[in-house]
């Protein structure tokens, strides 16, 4: 167990719900909380709700039994055919997953029903399902990538793997027939480059890359600060960037330019969503 987490094993009464990603959905959290601590998270607002006092990334629910429930929900005609995300608010293969196995656990209920399957992680953990992923009709793993620069993610996410761990994930996944996914997002001034991601991914056998641009909202960047307080002279400019109206147009509609250009070099199709009054796709010509 990490130092200083706070872990409580809970019982669910519902183990699947409604997503509020595009398209539609439901979504499946084996986790509440999330032990990767990662400072720009979005998910944090879950403590609104769960009524934790803990810092975010300090404490961890188990749903020890999600997996029953599960199986009893998926009975409904309602969830038939469905898309189905596996960590929208948590990532399903953190720390805990590897003495728990609850991901792994409602991945088993779903391999009795035909729906597609998307998992949303950071981690190479993910290869421990391979066996149960390969046995499904249609799934993907979006892995998180949004700098190669191992310094400053390790600052943003600091007990998640490495990106060259996930990277190595991608590949090996990949290589087993399994589609892959890469989210470049938060798309990060000065942090985030598209040219050197997009080579990687190339190499990784990605077949879609997502990107988006920083949810200040929510207390959000608060985090972020503190870490750019180790990149002091990056402080100002990002704040400048995501808070003046005009700089954060200017900046990610030059951004849409860089990510537009590699992902034909690349040949990898990309969507876009950078808070520009619009969703830009770019597509492989």
């Amino acid at each position: 167990m990490q130092p200083g987490m706070k872990i409580r094993e809970i019982q669910c009464k519902s183990a699947i719900g409604k997503c509020d990603f595009p398209g539609g959905g439901f979504a499946i959290n084996p986790y509440i909380g999330c032990g990767h601590g990662c400072a720009y998270c979005y998910a944090r607002f879950i403590k609104r709700f769960t009524g934790h006092a803990e810092e975010w990334g300090r404490f961890v629910d188990v749903r020890t039994n999600i997996a029953d429930v599960l199986r009893k929900q998926m009975k409904s005609s309602k969830y038939e055919s469905h898309q189905i995300y596996i960590g929208t608010v948590t990532d399903p293969y953190q720390p805990m997953e590897a003495k728990y196995r609850i991901t792994r656990k409602a991945l088993e209920v779903l391999l009795e029903h035909d729906n597609p399957v998307s998992i949303l992680t950071k981690s190479d953990k993910v290869l421990d399902d391979i066996d149960l992923l390969k046995q499904f009709k249609k799934v993907d793993v979006n892995f998180t990538v949004t700098s190669l620069d191992e310094k400053w993610v390790r600052f943003t996410e600091p007990r998640a793997p490495s990106v060259k761990q996930r990277l190595a994930a991608m590949k090996k996944l990949s290589g087993e027939g399994i589609t892959v996914y890469a989210m470049m997002g938060p798309y990060w001034p000065f942090f985030t480059d598209p040219e050197k991601l997009f080579k990687e991914f190339k190499k990784a056998g990605v077949k879609r890359v997502f990107t988006e641009s920083f949810n200040t909202t929510g207390g959000n960047f608060t985090g972020v600060e503190n870490v750019l307080k180790k990149y002091s002279e990056h402080l100002a400019g990002m704040k400048e960037i995501l808070f003046d109206s005009k700089r954060f147009y200017e900046f990610y509609r030059e951004a849409e330019n860089k990510v537009k250009h590699a992902s034909r070099k690349y040949n990898i199709p990309t969507t876009v969503y950078f808070g520009l009054g619009h969703a830009a796709k770019f597509r492989q010509s």
